[in-house]
This record gives structure tokens, sequence and C-alpha cells, in this order.
């Protein structure tokens, strides 16, 4: 190609985007249907969209009419995410060397905002309260991830649309396991010729470099819930060990022994699993070993809609974290996620092109509808061409049971 051909707005441009394109694994797997209702000319509706959840009953059982008050929920997404990465190249190089740009340029920075993107998003997990697996421990059966499906069953996630993203040592770890195992001759010739795992129980499996590591907090003592008939966003617990500093990490999983899930539709049936609670915020126990921990979800008791335990802690309920009160104290733990697309929803709106630039485009890619933003300068003081590529972005977690990790 001759090389003022490859200096096009467009070929530059759509260029990114395939990079871009091919180094995404989680974002192509998440909800993105609001994406049209931001930046549209004359309808902006601002920073952020309220999205309204399904109404849920509690019913009833006989004849005798029992009205209920409509309550309905929404939860908030904010476009407030900007991604990007930003060149500087002389004009020698635009001038003799701009054929390779792809080469020199586009493919470093375009893996740059890949990586960034994907990283954003499994971030994510902290906020996910559901939790299977063994910390510090890489699977090598499919029962933690068995767990993961028997979790979202349980709060009655739609079977189809799952997909599980693991690290590549998980993936690696699992295919090795399953090797001798029956499994249908088309997924084991994928899994052969792949290394990957394919579809397999009910999910479809991919891997991510940038699924995250978390710490678990330095736990100590026996924590027990301090008083009874606790519920919304906060837990008043005793019985850390009695010194001020910080016992649970945000995004650590806690349970309180006998208060079970329910499955979310009526009559609101006990699953027979332990709840699980994601603490929000790193929390310290005081010099007495007393600490209030905030979770997520809230506890929502029986006679609500959105109930969501069988019944509220008891009194000097053990707590466990991650399913135990302290074996897995400073565990460093990757978090694979299992999860439906109706889990979390993303949008990543078309940024404004300056006038007055030398040059300023974007393109979209039709297979993840992710538009980047190119502009490009000069500076007449240096003879450089400075040159930044941008993508504006929001994410907010949707339905809190519609995921669950998998600790390696």
């Amino acid at each position: 190609m001759a090389a003022n051909e490859i200096l096009t707005d467009d070929v530059i441009v759509k260029e990114a985007l395939m990079i871009v394109e091919n180094s995404l694994s989680i974002t192509k797997r998440i909800n993105r249907r609001y994406e049209s209702k931001f930046a549209k000319d004359g309808q902006k509706i601002g920073d952020s969209l309220n999205i309204r959840l399904p109404v849920r009953w509690t019913g009833r059982e006989g004849e005798q009419m029992q009205p209920e008050a409509i309550q309905e929920r929404s939860v908030l997404m904010k476009i407030d995410k900007m991604i990007g990465q930003d060149l500087e190249f002389s004009n020698v190089d635009l001038t003799l060397k701009m054929d390779m740009f792809k080469e020199r340029y586009l493919d470093t920075a375009c893996a740059s905002i890949a990586n960034r993107i994907d990283a954003w998003i499994c971030e994510s997990y902290a906020d996910c309260p559901n939790a299977s697996g063994t910390p510090g421990t890489t699977p090598t059966t499919l029962d933690p991830y068995f767990d993961a499906s028997v979790v979202l069953s349980n709060y009655g996630v739609p079977s189809g649309k799952r997909a599980m993203i693991i690290s590549p040592r998980m993936e690696a770890s699992i295919v090795n396991a399953l090797k001798g195992l029956f499994q249908a001759a088309q997924s084991i010739a994928s899994q052969y010729q792949t290394g990957g795992m394919g579809r397999v129980i009910g999910f479809d499996w991919d891997t991510d470099q940038n699924i995250k590591a978390h710490t678990v907090g330095a736990l100590g003592g026996t924590p027990l819930v301090n008083g009874a008939a606790q519920s919304g966003s906060t837990i008043v617990t005793d019985g850390w060990t009695a010194a001020a500093a910080t016992r649970l990490k945000r995004g650590d999983v806690i349970t309180f022994a006998s208060t079970d899930g329910v499955n979310p539709q009526a009559p609101r049936d006990d699953t027979g699993e332990l709840r699980m609670f994601a603490v929000t915020a790193d929390s310290a126990s005081d010099g007495s070993g007393n600490m209030t921990i905030p979770i997520f979800p809230s506890i929502v008791p029986a006679g609500s809609p959105y109930q969501n335990v069988v019944s509220l802690p008891a009194d000097n309920a053990a707590i466990k974290v991650f399913g135990d009160p302290s074996a897995y104290a400073n565990k460093v733990t990757k978090q694979g996620l299992a999860f439906h697309k109706e889990w979390m929803t993303a949008a990543f709106v078309d940024l404004e092109l300056p006038k007055g630039m030398e040059m300023a485009a974007r393109a979209k890619s039709n297979k993840l509808n992710i538009a980047i933003r190119l502009i490009k300068g000069y500076d007449i003081r240096t003879n450089q061409h400075l040159c930044r590529l941008d993508v504006l972005a929001g994410k907010k977690q949707t339905y809190e049971d519609f995921a669950c990790r998998v600790a390696a």
C-alpha cells in the first residue's frame, strides 16, 4: 500500500477498531442495549440513566383479595469513565514511516485500551455477593463451576446466555483435568484445537487475562452477629480480635449461620444455601473487637416482595468469610465470573468530534459497537504530531444475583 494511502482518516481509525475488537473477551457478553439513550442529538439525557427493574410480588392463596402496593426499583448507571491512549510522533515519522503506523503505534495503543476496558469490567467482581470455590486454590474439577451454576439457578437466573470467564491458569487447569472424561466429540476437537472449553455445563467459556485477583482481609477472632433481627445495608458484629485493625476488605464475601437465601419468586422458598453478602468497603474492628460491616445486598426480611433471606440473622450467629471464619486471611485469589448477560449493563458512548483539528474521526465496530474517537493535532513549536484515542463509557451491576464468582 502506498504511504499516502495509509494516512487517510478512515484507514487509521478502522485499523484501531480491528485491534480493539480482537482483544476483548468479557465486554461482548454483557448487556449494552441502553447505549442509544446517550449523546443523542436533540434528546441528550445527560450522563446518567435510571434502569427500571422488574416489579416483584408477594402473591396470595385463597379467595380473599390482598391488594399489594407497587414497589418499584431502579439502578443508576453513570457515564463517567474515559479510557484512552495518547501518542506523539514527529513530522519526520509522519513523512517517512507512517506505512508502519499499525505496527509501531496502533497495536500497542489499542491493546492498552482493550486491556483497560476488560480490566474495568472485571473489577465488578467486588460488587457480586455470590461466590464458589476455595480462595487460593485453582479448581481442577468442575465442582466449583457446578456450584456457581447452582447459585444462579437458586436465584431464578435464566439458563440461556450464561457465560464463564476465567483466567488462563484456571482454563489450563480445567481443560487438562477433563481430558479423560466423556465429552461430545465436537467439544473435544474444539478444546484440542483452541485450548479452550467451548460450551460446557450450560456456560459459554472464555479466558481473560484481566480477571482480577482479590486479597482477603486480615480477619481474626471468632466473629459473631451482635444483636438479633438486623436488616438493611449494615450489620453490627463483635468477636473479632480485640484490636483496632482492618479485618475485611471490600469484595470479601460473608455469610451468617442459619440465614439462608430464598428463591426470588413467590412463595420465597428456602434455597437450602446460606445467603451471601459482599462487603462494600474496607472495614476495621475497634479495640474491643466490635465492627459494623457495610454489605450488599441489603438484608430484606419476610413481608417484602424483595425478601432475600428466610429469616434475619440471630444474635451470636457465626460469621464466615468465603465459607470459613479465618482460614483465608490475606489469601490472594483470582475471581473468575459465572454470569448471565443481564448481570451487568454497560454503555460506550460516541464522543463529540471537535472542530478545528488536523484530524478528528471515529468508526464503529459492527461486532462490538464500540466507538473510538481519534484526534490528531500538530504542535508547530516542536514539529510534533499529537494523537489521542478515547472511549467514553459507563457500567452498572443490574441484577446482583445474576453472577457468581469462582475462586482460584
